[in-house]
């Protein structure tokens, strides 16, 4: 007697007997599949090696050889139905030590493998769509949409179940593992699909006659026929096409017209809050710097630096805070007025009564004193204890008779041997930059300091943030020739030039600023960031051989070698 074994060389009536009971049980208690069946890339004429041309059809295919994807997947027509069983999971979260994950986007499906080739031909692989009818949404939240919304899923891997070996070792189940389908053009085809289905003759082929009244899909559009199509018309010829929008499965179950909106809303708040590339500048002060005159041709060490503030406020100590005026003198032969400080008679009268050697009796509004501020050292204990600084107080010196109550806007009067109107008065040692400066375009007989007009924006440079304003809001030509008879300190914007260039003239030369270069922030065709020139270039640029190439390429389209070719024989 033979010894007893389940397991056979071949499959024999036991297997076939099982095979047959667990093909019931699917059909009992699975669930309906609708599977959309991969045929293959697509085999579109091609000269390119790492992208052949195929003689057949076949999922085996690879379109591209290089980065080994097939990017544009050909679908069967024909919507095959089969069984399948799979547990239906809740929103759970998986706790781990990485963090929380929601898991419940994958699904396994068991499927009876012998009812899967004798219906499909072939075994379920990667590429191959699923679309799950019990999960129909009748409801959706927009009731415009005419129909349901599917639920597709795309399988990702594939093999034989555990559970599906019976007593015989042989498989009679086959498991899928299924992800949900993301619009992307691997799955254009389904997805480009209109939603009215009865009159849809799938996808354009260019052997077929199209009646009248029906729909294909050329590339991922739908067109509508307007008369019979003859052979090998292709859309969108309008004398037999019509684009029909707003009709695909992709326009209702994607999100790419949804986050298109969403990304034109973002631009255009953007857009709004910042109109031009880089920074506004006009709303950023730039102080007066020193001089361009120097000693002996050289310039001054303090040469393009800031200027001292013109603010002059001090404290009587009794009563409210007096404050000297700022007064502007403007002389034709300069560009700028010339601030000088006008100190009203309370606050002289004040400052000289804390003097114990003079009376206001005594002087007159054509004496000349010198007003500083002074730092009183703070009062500390034997060990160096106390205030950290001291007061600061106005001193004021007299210095003698001058023309006019005025003084430099700097908190600070010139001595009368600095007066540039005296007579031996050449501007150089010991009256150069070290010991008294004067503005070069403003009237040096009140301005003692070393004050120009900005000749710069400073450290407020950047990524193309010039504009054609001069600095601090100053008064600016424009035009395209430079004027006959300029004044110091007067800004020129050049509109012949591209940029155009702001230009200040110091007295022997026009002096270039910066240049208006501020444009849209790169979401218009009209700006001239790097985003449109150089990212969104659409320009060609004409060869030695009468074609175009595009300025803007892919780096795919840079990769690819031209083949050489043997010069023309003579």
């Amino acid at each position: 007697m033979p010894r007893l074994s389940l397991y056979r060389p071949n499959k024999q009536n036991d297997y076939r007997f099982m095979d047959r009971t667990i093909s019931e049980q699917f059909t009992v208690g699975g669930t309906d599949l609708y599977i959309h069946k991969y045929l293959g890339p697509d085999t579109s004429p091609s000269v390119d090696h790492t992208q052949p041309e195929y003689a057949n059809e076949s999922p085996l295919n690879i379109q591209d050889l290089l980065f080994l994807e097939n990017r544009d997947r050909k679908y069967d027509t024909n919507i095959y139905r089969l069984r399948g069983h799979y547990n239906v999971q809740n929103l759970d979260f998986d706790l781990s030590q990485f963090g929380l994950f929601l898991n419940n986007d994958i699904i396994f499906i068991t499927i009876h493998y012998n009812d899967m080739i004798d219906l499909i031909g072939r075994k379920l692989m990667v590429g191959d769509v699923l679309e799950l009818p019990h999960l129909l949404d009748y409801n959706p939240l927009d009731e415009k949409i005419p129909t349901a919304l599917k639920r597709f899923m795309q399988i990702t891997d594939s093999n034989y179940a555990s559970e599906g070996f019976s007593q015989t070792w042989y498989p009679h189940l086959w498991r899928i593992k299924c992800e949900p389908l993301v619009d992307s053009q691997e799955f254009s085809q389904i997805l480009s699909a209109p939603v009215e289905q009865d009159n849809y003759l799938g996808p354009w082929e260019s052997n077929k006659v199209y009646p009248l009244g029906y729909t294909i899909t050329y590339g991922d559009k739908i067109y509508k026929t307007l008369q019979e199509v003859p052979i090998g018309t292709n859309p969108p010829d309008p004398a037999y096409f019509e684009l029909v929008t707003d009709g695909s499965l992709s326009d209702i179950l994607a999100t790419y017209n949804k986050n298109i909106k969403i990304n034109d809303a973002a631009l255009k708040e953007a857009q709004r809050q910042l109109p031009k590339s880089g920074y506004d500048k006009s709303k950023l002060y730039v102080v007066p710097t020193y001089g361009e005159f120097s000693t002996n041709n050289t310039l001054s060490g303090k040469y393009n630096q800031p200027a001292p503030p013109i603010n002059l406020i001090t404290n009587t100590g009794a009563g409210p805070i007096l404050s000297a005026r700022v007064v502007l003198v403007s002389n034709p032969n300069y560009a700028v007025a010339s601030p000088a400080v006008r100190i009203p008679k309370a606050l002289v009268q004040d400052m000289w009564s804390m003097t114990a050697d003079m009376s206001f009796e005594n002087i007159s509004a054509f004496s000349v004193v010198n007003i500083e501020t002074a730092t009183i050292a703070p009062t500390t204990t034997d060990s160096g204890s106390g205030p950290v600084s001291g007061n600061r107080v106005l001193s004021v010196l007299p210095m003698g008779q001058i023309v006019g109550p005025y003084g430099t806007a700097d908190n600070t009067y010139a001595t009368g041997d600095q007066d540039p109107t005296a007579a031996g008065f050449t501007g150089t040692e010991p009256y150069g930059p070290n010991t008294m400066d004067y503005r070069a375009d403003a009237d040096p007989a009140y301005q003692f300091i070393a004050r120009s007009s900005p000749r710069s924006f400073g450290y407020t440079t950047g990524y193309l943030d010039g504009t054609g304003e001069a600095p601090n809001g100053f008064p600016t030509g424009a035009g395209i020739a430079f004027p006959q008879n300029p004044k110091v300190g007067d800004y020129f914007l050049r509109i012949d030039y591209f940029p155009q260039l702001l230009y200040r003239w110091d007295g022997q030369l026009w002096v270039r600023i910066s240049s208006n270069v501020r444009t849209e922030t790169g979401f218009a065709t009209t700006d001239q960031t790097q985003t449109t020139s150089f990212i969104n270039n659409t320009n060609q640029t004409l060869l030695t051989d009468g074609t175009s190439v595009p300025q803007s390429q892919p780096l795919s389209g840079i990769l690819q070698l031209a083949p050489d070719t043997l010069p023309p024989v003579i």
